[in-house]
């Protein structure tokens, strides 16, 4: 087992490397992706054979035809790690390159969501009861940075909290309680279409949150 951790190969194999991962940061997921000895080798390969290709396209549009050029060869050489970031991520991430191509060496295999919102952890919603609501939560705030925030300068961490394929941005902020004791959280949902639902308490977020996660034939008449 510690053999198929330390270098995947079956759309399974990625999965268990990956799963625990993606609900404590992004940033850990591309580190796993990244530091297997498979995928650091064609990293720097193919890193170097696309700035090498790059001939005479200089500027936005050759790191383009760089970026696509391996984006595609990542594709053909990881079909597993893509159909396991898909069914992890209900359908809501996909596979992506952060090209360096001025220091190849450098260049990393991430997660991406098609978001506006810049995501840093993704969380599957276990169901529709307002204990899931919470829990999904409740990993959300272990994500905030350790140590107090300053005075109206609040932590802030945004998740991507998933149920059966429909996402919703979950902003929560860490301020300093009044008169500085101890601290308080709010939460910002945040929809892909529509206003965000701004300085929620948790029991609103919650009621909130499953509201918008809820398949329209569920969804309460308001």
């Amino acid at each position: 087992m510690a053999s198929s951790q330390r270098n995947p190969q079956s759309k399974d194999d990625w999965k268990a490397h990956l799963d625990a991962a993606l609900s404590d940061s992004l940033r850990a997921v591309s580190d796993r992706i990244t530091r297997v000895p498979a995928v650091q080798e064609w990293l720097r390969t193919a890193s170097m054979e696309a700035a090498a290709g790059l001939g005479g396209v200089s500027g936005v549009q050759g790191e383009m035809q760089g970026y696509m050029r391996m984006r595609n060869a990542l594709e053909d050489r990881f079909p597993e790690l893509l159909a396991a970031v898909d069914e992890l991520t209900e359908g809501c991430g996909h596979v992506d390159l952060h090209w360096r191509p001025m220091n190849p060496n450098f260049s990393r295999v991430e997660v991406a969501f098609d978001q506006d919102i810049q995501v840093d952890l993704f969380v599957r919603l276990a169901g529709l009861a307002p204990e899931d609501a919470r829990a999904a939560l409740n990993t959300v705030v272990e994500a905030l940075p350790d140590g107090a925030p300053f005075p109206n300068r609040p932590h802030t961490v945004t998740g991507l909290v998933a149920y059966d394929g429909t996402a919703l941005g979950v902003r929560v902020h860490e301020h300093v309680a009044e008169e500085g004791q101890g601290r308080m959280h709010t939460v910002t949902l945040l929809p892909d279409s529509g206003d965000a639902l701004e300085k929620l308490s948790g029991p609103e977020a919650v009621e909130r949150l499953l509201q918008e996660l809820s398949p329209a034939d569920d969804a309460s008449p308001s």
